[in-house]
């Protein structure tokens, strides 16, 4: 097992994800193997087996590590689920597919449902935080939080993905502008009860 804290550790799994993003640029997830990721990282196979299982757990922690790194540290902190936190949630969220996918060439759909099952999983652990986080506790119960988180997210992601995908990508204003009163309405209501 790796130590995690040692400079030279860092240093090295800095160069792996480093080597795997650019070659995410020019080949695409599917062609690339453990071997153009240790020859780009300029180490071996074994010292490349040394930090990760295979080059899906790689995926997933540049995944993560991207994702995180772009949550407004407002969200991260949110005691509540507001209409400005909804509206930086559904521009990251875009902001973070946009950068993606122009960045990794999605030559599977395999990959691509990966990719997007995971971004969806980590918006529901961001979004349910903000709700556990509320200081009034109009969401009785931490199931009724799981299942509004499902509902939030779900609705975020998948209209940043019909927004990316239907080509309208110059204008996330209007993205927002759709969105927000929708996630919000929805909320209302269930809050009023």
């Amino acid at each position: 097992m790796v130590n995690l804290q040692d400079p030279r550790v860092l240093r090295t799994r800095q160069l792996i994800r480093d080597a795997f993003r650019a070659l995410l640029r020019s080949k695409g997830f599917d062609a690339i193997s453990i071997k153009d990721i240790a020859r780009h990282a300029t180490i071996n196979r074994a010292t490349f087996y040394d930090h990760y299982v295979d080059k899906y757990a790689l995926l997933d922690e540049t995944i993560e590590q991207a994702f995180h790194a772009m949550i407004p540290e407002e969200v991260k902190l949110a005691k509540a689920f507001t209409a400005e936190r909804c509206e930086q949630l559904i521009l990251m969220t875009y902001g973070y597919m946009v950068d993606f996918y122009r960045i990794c060439r999605m030559d599977s759909k395999s990959i691509a449902s990966h990719v997007d099952e995971k971004i969806k999983n980590m918006l529901e652990q961001t979004i349910e935080g903000i709700f556990l986080n509320e200081d009034n506790r109009r969401l009785p119960t931490c199931d009724h939080i799981k299942i509004l988180s499902a509902m939030t997210s779900s609705t975020i992601y998948s209209a940043a993905y019909r927004w990316l995908t239907d080509g309208e990508q110059d204008r996330a204003d209007l993205l927002v502008n759709i969105v927000r009163p929708y996630v919000m309405n929805g909320l209302g209501s269930y809050r009023e009860r």
